[in-house]
């Protein structure tokens, strides 16, 4: 299973031959920890006899692991050599910690003078930018800059989705 971010894109240039039109699809997949509670139903157990013994069965509970996935899928039309910025897959940690003098820690009404309670919160953004070029089966470009018949600098006429 691919860990960490991964993009797919599925560009298809334009009859006009300097739009494309793209679809983008950003997932991030992140590793979580193993789900050991679950994996304790389904225990495979394989069993062992030689010639003229009692066999004994073997178990071995393997760990299930736990994954988290991200995706969003969009689609858009810019020009050739134009950036796409992409933003919003969003990760928000928390990791809460205990401390605590032992022994006054535990004192019913005093202990929580004793004690603390810390939260840290880590935020992160995936910026993802694409910028699709027009290439001929050589690998060269097929427009400069100076040879477009438009704008770079504008955006290209957006269809609406019809449902």
């Amino acid at each position: 299973m691919p860990i960490g971010p991964t993009l797919d894109v599925l560009p298809y240039v334009s009859a006009d031959g300097y739009s494309i039109q793209m679809t983008i699809i950003p997932q991030t997949t992140e590793f979580l920890g193993y789900d050991t509670a679950t994996a304790a139903q389904f225990v495979p157990q394989a069993v062992i006899s030689a010639q003229q013994t009692v066999s004994t069965p073997i178990t071995a509970t393997l760990p299930l692991p736990i994954f988290r996935s991200r995706q969003v899928v969009t689609s858009c039309n810019v020009w050739d050599g134009q950036t796409v910025v992409l933003g919003g897959l969003l990760t928000e940690n928390v990791k809460k910690s205990k401390d605590k003098v032992p022994v006054l820690g535990d004192l019913p009404f005093f202990g929580r003078l004793f004690r603390s309670e810390t939260s840290l919160t880590q935020k992160k953004n995936l910026i993802i930018f694409v910028t699709p070029r027009i290439i001929d089966p050589a690998g060269n470009y097929v427009h400069t800059m100076d040879s477009l018949p438009y704008d770079p600098n504008t955006i290209p006429p957006q269809k609406p989705i019809v449902k």
